[in-house]
């Protein structure tokens, strides 16, 4: 171990004891009994002084390590206002009104315990996070590490798995130190022997061999299924050669630097035996695309792989993600290959990893891009599948108790794995206020004043450091939209996992889903009811305001938290209306117009800039000049010249039809007429991690509360419109698809989401 790991180690240490000899402290000192006025006092001034310490990270730009202190001192008065509020709501605010009013309290208040703790797990994770920058490689190519990089696929298409397999090949590496392979667990013996399968398994087959030997690619099948995407690596890796192991995704497309900027760790560390980097992604998830927020919002994605994976990086505890990763193949051997023990085999192998001493590293430079979830179904499954993954690791393989683990290791792991239980604690917390609004059941027994005393600066803490530590990527409420969207199928998926943990299969999640038509998603009707018990329940609060003078004290926080629900309901409302999108393939737009020259059959040349494009097809601006004249006629065939970005000395040609042209807009489709034209365009879209990077940015900026408050609730008025105004257009039709959903999404079809089996038998 290096000295600068054991100064690292030792200094870790040492924060430990002394934030664990801090809240020990915070809170003696929290459950001290004070007035309600000098409570009034401690609480307004504490939070005074961390709106000033935000203020100051403001105007320090946030800049490590210049924030390191601020952040640190916000967590702790964060955490005292916490301990202080609980222990108020404890003595003062439950019960008191009857066993339905004590029952209903508790249930509400094991809500917020579960959301504090999941705080106070989170204020460990980001206390000091972790920035790297990439380990330098030697200056001889010799001491380059060998390294294979391995594609698993299942049933995802040819097309899409060639520009992956592209991307890979086109990383910059020495000559000889890189093998690419795709593992094919589509075209297994199993499969082609299926008689209900065969045909297209033995076509499939057939396809990608031949698909790899156009590419000079290594294929690999086996004779089962078993363990999916785990057993499906595993296979092969008895058959691989390198030092390291890249994984990727079948859509995540490298950047061409993917190596040279991670392989430098393993040489830096020999105990390194994980370099992980961001998942990114090209196309908007269901959510933002629904409620149109993929151009003005920050990805939600960003929240994991680009912040608390930081933090975890602190206390050696970032892991592994199923793709866009490094292992070190020896260590991974060691262990028996990746774990299949549950369904989520990525984070079950880093912990597993980890409790045997090695390191892991997680770089926070974009380096990949890949495709997420088409639908709301989609997306809904492959989350409820890293969910019941979590529960298994906690029921199977539980790092609290799991050896070797640091106990720095065993919270990270804790954090990470107690968040998917927030579809209990938002049902909860959704349902609970129209418990008093229309039955009067006293969930929470406090009045306006006291909860604005109490409540309201751990309420602000809360928001103050979420804004502190993920201001530019998350926003207010977007997190509880997700949560909201995934919770009515997720916590009946979850209820199943605790019951019947060892009773869950691995399932693909599709990749280039097309949609010819706008339609609402059929889980509709669950947020649909949601949403109309919230609204009932304001138009009641209204009744008790005028007929109950009495409760009015309780009724103010009471009504703004049902309307806060209203704007999270009403904005999973507005995403179950599935938009159309017709391209298989998502158009990106390069930080800045690229020059090309445009070749037509009849001699014409004229100068243009690519806008956007993707493998399909680009969009081209044609000069005012150069407009008028060409009048490009559909299915014209032409050709691009442009720069290479493989080779910069280079010019590339690449073939394309016309499909429209409208004044000085031209759209086009691709023919390649060689592989090497694919290439340098998988390398043009998708092979420069600064330019990745620059569009990633551009998404990332800082609003004030109301600003994304009133952002949501313009997204969620636009939605339930769209809904409402789609609803009428469908007619009786619509009405009739809605009844037949309302019969068949509750029974089995709906939940083989979570449950289907890939295998295929």
């Amino acid at each position: 171990m290096s000295l600068k790991t054991q100064a690292s180690s030792v200094l870790n240490t040492f924060v430990v004891l002394l934030s664990l000899s801090a809240l020990v402290g915070i809170f003696l000192l929290a459950g001290a009994p004070v007035s309600t006025t000098a409570e009034a006092y401690i609480g307004g001034v504490m939070l005074l002084f961390m709106i000033v310490l935000f203020l100051v990270g403001r105007a320090l730009q946030f800049r490590e390590p210049w924030v390191n202190p601020l952040r640190i001192i916000s967590i702790f008065l964060a955490i005292f206002l916490t301990a202080r509020y609980l222990v108020w709501r404890v003595e003062f605010t439950i019960g008191g009104y009857g066993m339905v009013s004590l029952m209903a309290g508790i249930t509400l208040f094991a809500a917020e315990i579960y959301s504090a703790g999941f705080a106070l797990l989170g204020y460990f994770v980001n206390v000091n996070p972790r920035r790297r920058t990439p380990a330098p490689l030697p200056a001889e190519e010799a001491a380059f590490p060998s390294v294979d990089i391995v594609v698993p696929s299942y049933n995802e298409p040819a097309d899409l798995l060639e520009v992956t397999l592209l991307g890979a090949l086109n990383i910059e590496y020495p000559e000889g130190k890189v093998r690419v392979h795709l593992l094919d667990d589509g075209g297994t013996d199993d499969r082609c022997n299926n008689p209900r399968i065969a045909e297209p398994s033995r076509a499939r087959r057939s396809t990608l061999q031949q698909l790899c030997k156009n590419l000079g690619v290594v294929y690999h099948t086996r004779v089962h299924n078993d363990h999916a995407k785990a057993g499906n690596i595993n296979a092969a890796l008895a058959d691989l050669e390198g030092a390291l192991m890249v994984i990727l995704d079948a859509d995540h497309v490298p950047t061409k630097d993917f190596l040279k900027k991670t392989v430098g760790f393993f040489l830096q560390d020999e105990k390194c035996f994980l370099v992980q980097t961001p998942h990114s992604f090209i196309n908007p998830d269901p959510i933002e695309k629904n409620l149109g927020t993929y151009r003005d919002s920050p990805p939600e994605t960003e929240l994991f792989h680009n912040v608390i994976q930081t933090g975890l990086d602190s206390w050696n505890a970032s892991f592994f993600c199923g793709s866009a990763a490094v292992m070190r193949r020896s260590m991974l051997l060691e262990v028996g290959g990746i774990q299949g023990d549950t369904i989520t085999e990525d984070a079950e192998t880093a912990m597993i990893l980890h409790a045997k001493g090695y390191h892991s590293v997680f770089l926070n430079e974009s380096l990949s891009i890949g495709l997420q979830p088409e639908t709301v179904m989609s997306f809904i499954a492959q989350r409820v599948r890293w969910a019941q993954g979590a529960l298994q690791l906690l029921h199977f393989k539980n790092p609290l108790t799991l050896p070797g683990l640091k106990p720095t290791q065993r919270l990270a792991y804790l954090a990470s794995f107690s968040y998917w239980f927030f579809p209990f604690s938002r049902m909860i917390t959704i349902l609970a206020p129209s418990m008093f609004l229309l039955f009067g059941i006293m969930v929470y027994n406090a009045t306006t004043l006291q909860y604005a005393i109490y409540g309201v600066p751990y309420f602000l803490s809360t928001m103050i450091f979420s804004d502190f530590i993920y201001g530019k990527i998350r926003w207010p409420l977007m997190s509880d939209v997700y949560e909201m969207v995934q919770t009515p199928l997720a916590a009946p998926a979850l209820a199943s996992a605790l019951l019947r943990p060892r009773k869950l299969s691995f399932r693909v999640t599709p990749k280039g889903e097309q949609l010819d038509r706008d339609f609402i998603n059929p889980t509709a009707w669950i947020q649909y009811l949601l949403l109309t018990i919230v609204l009932v329940s304001l138009l009641a609060g209204g009744w008790r305001w005028l007929s109950h003078p009495g409760e009015r004290p309780q009724l103010v926080f009471t009504m703004l938290w049902e309307t806060v629900n209203f704007i999270i309901v009403a904005a999973a409302v507005g995403v179950t209306l599935e938009r159309k999108q017709r391209r298989e393939t998502f158009r990106v737009a390069p930080p800045h117009p690229l020059p090309a020259v445009v070749h037509s059959a009849l001699g014409v040349r004229a100068s243009v800039r690519l806008v956007d494009f993707s493998t399909g097809g680009a969009m081209l601006q044609l000069s005012p000049a150069a407009a008028e004249p060409l009048l490009f006629q559909p299915e014209q065939e032409i050709t691009l010249s442009l720069q290479s970005t493989l080779h910069p000395k280079q010019i590339v040609t690449i073939h394309a039809q016309v499909v429209s042209q409208e004044a000085e807009r031209m759209g086009v489709h691709f023919l390649f007429h060689s592989t090497q034209e694919k290439a340098e365009l998988v390398d043009l879209i998708y092979g420069d991690s600064q330019h990745l990077e620059s569009r990633l940015e551009s998404r990332r900026k800082r609003v004030s509360f109301l600003t994304a408050y009133l952002y949501l609730g313009r997204k969620a008025a636009n939605g339930l419109r769209n809904n409402a105004q789609h609803a009428l257009s469908r007619g009786l039709q619509g009405v009739a698809m809605g009844l037949r959903s309302l019969l068949l999404v509750p029974g089995r079809q709906l939940w083989t989401l979570a449950f289907a089996d890939r295998s295929g038998k």
